[in-house]
């Protein structure tokens, strides 16, 4: 069966969707040429019924734009994205234009990493949605929490100041995945603090970021010890009932001597929980407004920083 087109606007829209899949096929040096067998099991895994749903949905939306959207969401439902240090799932299941995305795994050097850790918080939530031009206009990507300290990160009261996230600097052929992850790594590069965490102090710091790291090694360790208690008795290495719980109930003393040490680390850590604090979206949109007409008359690149960093 083949196609109409309906309308000007969306013989246009087609178009430069082709265009768009041709210049990024060309860009990422991909081929026509179908992967090797070997290929496509390295890179395939079981949909899930959500993702199944999203395929679904990509064949019966009506205009080329929805159909891409859908297409892109599909696309990184089926990947292990927990590789790249982030998981994405929908708002409310009924609609696709709103996304909450988790960004974790950062590099255990950087001090977002550790930041993260003082707070008690293993992720940066962020919120994207997709306007009804998408891809031709850009998705609108905030912070939700934890709140940054001023100025780092690349993070300005919730909204991200990347010139890929504005209408001016925005190309049809960025996908979501490749965003994601440049918004994870600038948080890095540019050394991303957590507000709630500089405001401790240097003393007060160290001293919660010592008793966290301690207590989450006692309960890996622990975690470990007991899964190896388990698997012994399964393997049958003692046949003795009497023998076998007398030895895990030694694996659990030592576990909770691990964690009764980690806790007297914490006492002595005389601290306030931890308020990570979090942006609304007017506040992300007003900021957004500032970056805009900011950069419009200053550029991107005042300084020369990205021009040094190549």
């Amino acid at each position: 069966a083949t196609s109409t087109v309906s309308s000007p606007d969306e013989a246009k829209e087609s178009a430069a969707m082709r265009t768009s899949a041709a210049a990024l096929a060309a860009a990422s040096g991909t081929s026509d040429a179908p992967p090797s067998p070997k290929e496509r099991n390295q890179k395939w895994k079981e949909p899930t019924q959500a993702a199944i749903n999203m395929s679904l949905r990509a064949e019966k939306e009506k205009t080329g734009g929805r159909r891409r959207l859908a297409s892109d969401l599909y696309k990184i439902m089926l990947a292990d994205t927990s590789e790249a240090g982030f998981s994405l799932e929908p708002c409310d299941e009924d609609t696709m234009d709103k996304w909450t995305i988790k960004l974790f795994g950062f590099d255990e050097d950087s001090n977002l990493a550790k930041d993260l850790v003082v707070i008690g918080m293993d992720h940066v939530e962020l919120e994207m949605s997709f306007p009804d031009q998408y891809p031709f206009e850009p998705p609108f990507v905030r912070v939700v929490k934890p709140r940054f300290k001023k100025q780092t990160g690349f993070v300005m009261s919730g909204a991200l100041c990347m010139e890929l996230l504005t209408k001016d600097g925005w190309n049809p052929i960025n996908d979501i995945e490749s965003v994601i992850v440049s918004i994870r790594s600038l948080m890095v590069v540019g050394d991303g603090r957590l507000q709630a965490a500089v405001e401790l102090g240097t003393e007060q710091y160290n001293l919660v970021l010592a008793a966290q790291l301690e207590k989450k090694m006692a309960a890996a360790a622990g975690t470990a010890t007991l899964a190896k208690g388990e698997q012994t008795q399964k393997d049958g290495e003692d046949s003795s009932m009497d023998s076998a719980k007398r030895k895990r109930d030694a694996i659990a003393n030592d576990v909770n001597a691990d964690l009764k040490e980690a806790k007297k680390v914490a006492v002595r850590v005389k601290t306030k929980a931890l308020n990570a604090g979090s942006y609304t979206a007017q506040e992300a949109s007003q900021a957004y407004d500032h970056l805009t007409k900011f950069h419009e008359s200053n550029g991107w690149d005042k300084s020369g920083w990205w021009a040094k960093k190549g």
